[in-house]
This record gives C-alpha cells, sequence and structure tokens, in this order.
C-alpha cells in the first residue's frame, strides 16, 4: 500500500476517533443541563440532537470495525474452529485480546454509573437456558458454513465477496423470520419459556460471596495468561493482531458509553415523554447497548424496505457503518474485488446464515452480541452462549472436514 494510502486511512480512522469522541461529550453535556429550564422546542430540540449524535457514532463506530476487520481479518469463526482444524490460535488469542480490553472497561463505566449495564438486555433478561445452548450450538455451526462470523460475513461483502452477501441476506431472511416470522412462534411459546430462576444475570450478583472485583481480576489473568502462552514465532506475536483485538474491545467499550449516555439524558431531558429508567418505552427504544447484529442486520433491512415507517437506530447504523468501513479500507488497501466462490460454496453460504440468523436471535445474539458485548457485562447467560457457539463451530469444521476427506 503507498503512503499516501497509508496517511488517508489514517486521516479517516483519526477523524472518525475524533468525532465520537465528540458526540460523546455532546451527550454527556446534556446529562447535566438544568432541564426545568428549557422550553419545549429546547427539549424537542436536544432530543433530536441526541438521536443524531447516537446514530452517526453508530455509524462511526460500525465504520471503524469494518475497517479494523478488514485489514486484519479478524474473525471469531476461525477462533473457535482453528482450535481443531489448523491448531493455529491466534485469532483465538485475537478474541481474548479484544475480551481483556472490554470487560474491565465495561465494568469501569458501569461503576462510574456512565453506563447501567443492568438494564441492558444480557442481564435483565430470563436466563433462557435452552436457547442460550442451542441458539449457540446452531449458531456456532453456520459460521463455519457461512465462512465468517456476524461482522465477518458484513465486511467479506462490503469488499465485494458475494459469498458473503448471500451469507449475510440468509442471516438477514432467517433473523427476522425468528424474530418476526413463521420460527417466532418456536421460539417465544417454546423455548424461550425454558428458564432458571435467576432475578439478575450479573456474575457478581450470582456468586454474591465473591467480590466483583476478584471475578473480574480473575478472568482477565486467565485471559493474559491464554496470550502469553502464544509460542515464539507465532503469528500472534506480531503486533498486527494484539492491536486488531484491543480496538474491536475499546469499540465495544465505546459503543456502551454512546448508548449509556443517551439513556441517561433522555429522562432527565424529556420528563414528560419518559418517567424515568424504569419507563418501558425508554427502555424498549434506548436500553443500554453496545454492538451486536443478531437483531440488527434484521432492523436494517427492514428500515431499507419500509423506510417511511421506520426510525434508524444506533444497531442499523453500525451496520451500514461495518460495510461502508469495510469499502473504504478495502479500496484504499487495494484488496476490494467482486469475487464469485464455486456453486457449491455459495450452497454452503446460504445454508451458514440460514443457520447464523435462526441461532442468533434464539440465543439473544451473535459472537459479537453475546460474544464481546454481552460477556463484558458478566453476564451469565453470554458465557454460557459463547461456550456453545465455540462447540458448534467445532462439530461444524469436524463435519465439514469428515465430508471433504469421504469426498476425496
Amino acid at each position: 500500500m503507498s503512503k499516501g494510502r497509508k496517511i488517508l486511512g489514517s486521516a479517516l480512522t483519526l477523524g472518525a476517533v475524533l468525532w465520537i469522541v465528540y458526540y460523546i461529550l455532546k451527550i454527556k453535556g446534556y446529562v447535566s443541563i438544568n432541564a426545568a429550564a428549557l422550553s419545549d422546542e429546547q427539549i424537542t430540540a436536544i432530543k433530536k440532537s441526541i438521536q443524531t449524535s447516537v446514530v452517526v457514532s453508530g455509524f462511526l463506530i460500525g465504520g471503524l470495525l469494518g475497517a479494523v476487520v478488514q485489514r486484519s481479518k479478524f474473525c471469531i469463526a476461525a477462533a473457535c474452529h482453528n482450535v481443531v482444524t489448523t491448531r493455529d490460535l491466534t485469532q483465538t488469542r485475537a478474541y481474548a485480546m479484544a475480551l481483556f480490553v472490554a470487560i474491565p472497561a465495561t465494568q469501569l463505566l458501569y461503576r462510574a454509573g456512565i453506563v447501567d449495564i443492568s438494564r441492558s438486555i444480557y442481564i435483565s433478561s430470563p436466563f433462557t437456558w435452552v436457547s442460550y445452548i442451542l441458539g449457540g450450538f446452531i449458531f456456532g455451526v453456520g459460521i463455519v458454513y457461512a465462512g465468517g462470523c456476524a461482522s465477518r460475513i458484513l465486511v467479506r461483502a462490503g469488499e465485494g465477496n458475494l459469498g458473503g452477501l448471500v451469507s449475510v441476506l440468509a442471516f438477514i431472511v432467517s433473523s427476522g423470520a425468528t424474530l418476526w416470522g413463521i420460527s417466532a412462534k418456536v421460539r417465544v411459546d417454546y423455548l424461550d419459556k425454558l428458564t432458571l430462576n435467576l432475578k439478575s444475570q450479573y456474575l457478581p450478583n450470582i456468586f454474591s460471596q465473591v467480590p466483583g472485583w476478584a471475578i473480574i481480576l480473575l478472568i482477565e489473568a486467565a485471559l493474559l495468561i491464554f496470550m502469553l502462552m502464544a509460542p515464539k514465532g507465532s503469528e500472534w506475536r506480531k503486533l498486527k493482531w494484539p492491536l486488531a483485538g484491543a480496538a474491536i474491545g475499546v469499540l465495544v467499550a465505546a459503543a456502551w458509553w454512546v448508548n449509556g449516555l443517551a439513556f441517561t439524558a433522555l429522562p432527565h431531558v424529556d420528563t414528560f415523554s419518559f418517567s424515568g429508567p424504569d419507563d418501558p418505552t425508554l427502555l424498549q427504544a434506548w436500553g443500554p447497548k453496545s454492538l451486536t447484529f443478531a437483531l440488527a442486520d434484521a432492523q436494517a433491512f427492514r428500515y431499507i424496505i419500509l423506510w417511511t415507517g421506520e426510525t434508524i437506530n444506533f444497531a442499523v447504523a453500525t451496520v451500514f457503518g461495518v460495510i461502508a468501513g469495510a469499502l473504504i479500507s478495502s479500496l484504499i488497501s487495494g484488496t476490494f474485488n467482486w469475487v464469485a466462490p464455486p456453486l457449491q460454496q455459495f450452497k454452503y453460504n446460504l445454508i451458514g446464515g440460514l443457520l447464523m440468523g435462526f441461532g442468533a436471535v434464539l440465543a439473544m445474539g451473535c459472537n459479537i452480541g453475546q460474544g464481546l458485548s454481552g460477556i463484558s457485562t458478566l453476564s451469565a447467560g453470554s458465557f454460557l452462549t459463547m461456550s456453545f457457539i465455540f462447540a458448534g463451530a467445532i462439530a461444524g469444521a469436524k463435519f465439514m472436514t469428515w465430508r471433504i476427506m469421504r469426498e476425496a
């Protein structure tokens, strides 16, 4: 890549980071404003400003994620199945680095009162253990067939891979059907009713005898030891992989920060529309959230086809941002290329996308939603789901290897 292109890429990255910081500070300013002195017109203008700030931040955070994944080839699908296929744990350690950064950053935001993760779906939802196990496993199998995780298939589509585009479209159809359509009945009427009686999924609440800081320290120590165990000469020792993992961890925390501030600011500014943080309308539309693609992909498609009846939100903006970031990154690096995989691979892309969409919605999150954002909240359901995503990916990889050997 030429020097000029490197400078352009660096300038765009720095600009995106500065704009995200600007919007965080802007929303933060509304949290401390004297709301009693505001007129109705001012309240309306501030609400619109918060909406715009959240959406643009979502697009920029998604754009940075798309660029990082495109340049590094970071993929949690590979992090899972490489354990048994190539036995190269580079991607697995990159995922560990993302968690190593995201967990303490998110917990600091929570302890500082900036983001109330206790109101996020990962902590407050019923512990639907069967859905977590079954959905996680199905999603894990799907990412092997699709050839990439939820973020990776978006990036592949953005850099011109038609197989990735097929996986994305199949993911959208399947997740939409499981959220609102024909397969939602199975989820709602049967699987989601199988729960454990937990008041909160937050690990420090479940293991209340153990200090929260000790749980965090134990997880961080395990992640650090795993990363340090990389052999000399490993790809992990190159700066690219630790930086990619750390950057993704920072983006997860940044997404929590933006949405957490908006959730706090809105009921403070507009006491007429929102009664407080327990307001169901506020929780449904503005509940604290970070990066995820299970719901976001389906919402993005619905926004495209029903534009006049839909409102863009943070999740939808991140989907558009990931695709745009991957496209821009591939154009700058000269790696954009229209690629049509063999017909057999198209079939796998289709099957994989369908499995991913169903599994992700069933498990209430994908490898990014449950695997990074959810685990950063120390949600028991997220740890369980990610364990079975790993198991599903390993099982899927072994099955595909068996089929290839059989047909050879």
